[in-house]
């Protein structure tokens, strides 16, 4: 057996099982079934590092301290992309749907009433709360820890799978290939508790799916962007932890077209997605056509 179809059956079968155990756990519907739920989600975020030991890799060789002299722009690049990007495909969003966009605070009324009440007290304005939201999506001391758990699973996608499908099927291949892996890694969570768009959006459950793997398969172009260049696991890591902490931007929506969550606003609809999808293409067009330049020099 290969090590990559080692890593995948380990890595499948062990989420799977996994995601499976936490949405029972989430539709008991109390607060412990809830808690257990989300300790296995995040459980399931190490299994691409188990996979990839079990697998054979030796991960301490994967480059774990980031050179800041040199890699100054792809650290700033992987610790505020997601925040940009968020933000830019919300405003593609309200730009086709203006009528959902709302500034008076409808969503985290309807979804934490106890954190409007206290915002209401402490006469902060929405959109200061807004701005700060936004700010402390990048700047939180809980980015570590969404870091942490990134790094569980780049170590594993980019760290091990990548490389490996890029030198069978070539760049552009293999980054696609791997994207569509890494997007149905997710599919119980999605399929069974409605993660990331609930269950009644438009062409559900199979849209939904599809527009998963395409977010996928634009960040981890960048994620491996980000890894190629600087060697160091560390900086897909951080891109992922970024991701997964980026400012909701459904707290500027009126929460009254929940059908239209396959489209956006946050950065995983097929219209929101769209600034990382441009941004993923023109780094891979460039990185083929350095490889087509070098290979014409030799």
């Amino acid at each position: 057996m290969s090590k990559t179809l080692k890593y995948l059956l380990f890595t499948f079968i062990s989420a799977y099982l996994l995601q499976i155990l936490a949405c029972h756990n989430i539709q008991l519907g109390t607060k412990a079934g809830s808690a257990t739920g989300s300790h296995l989600v995040a459980l399931c975020m190490l299994m691409p590092t188990v996979g990839a030991m079990i697998a054979g890799e030796k991960i301490r060789f994967l480059g774990w301290a980031p050179d800041f002299s040199d890699n100054k722009k792809l650290i700033l690049l992987a610790w505020l992309l997601p925040t940009a990007n968020q933000l830019l495909g919300a405003a593609l969003y309200f730009m086709v749907f203006p009528g959902e966009f709302d500034m008076s605070g409808t969503f985290l009324k309807e979804n934490d009433p106890i954190a409007f009440e206290l915002l209401e007290e402490s006469g902060e304005s929405y959109n200061a709360y807004v701005i700060r939201q936004i700010v402390l999506s990048f700047t939180s001391p809980h980015l570590v820890i969404a870091a942490l758990l990134g790094l569980g699973e780049e170590i594993g996608w980019r760290g091990f799978l990548f490389p490996r499908l890029k030198l069978h099927f070539g760049r552009t291949k293999g980054l696609l290939i791997g994207g569509i892996i890494h997007g149905s890694w997710h599919f119980p969570l999605m399929l069974l508790i409605g993660y990331e768009y609930g269950t009644d959006y438009i062409g559900a459950p199979v849209l939904g799916l599809f527009a998963f793997c395409i977010f996928t398969t634009a960040t981890g172009i960048v994620s491996d962007f980000l890894y190629e260049k600087s060697q160091c696991i560390l900086l897909p890591a951080l891109f992922h932890g970024t991701i997964n902490s980026a400012f909701n931007a459904y707290l500027l929506s009126d929460c009254t077209h929940p059908e239209r969550s396959v489209f956006g606003p946050i950065d995983i609809g097929l219209i929101a997605v769209i600034p990382m999808l441009l941004f993923a293409v023109n780094i891979l067009y460039r990185e083929n056509k350095r490889e087509s330049m070098e290979f014409a020099q030799l």
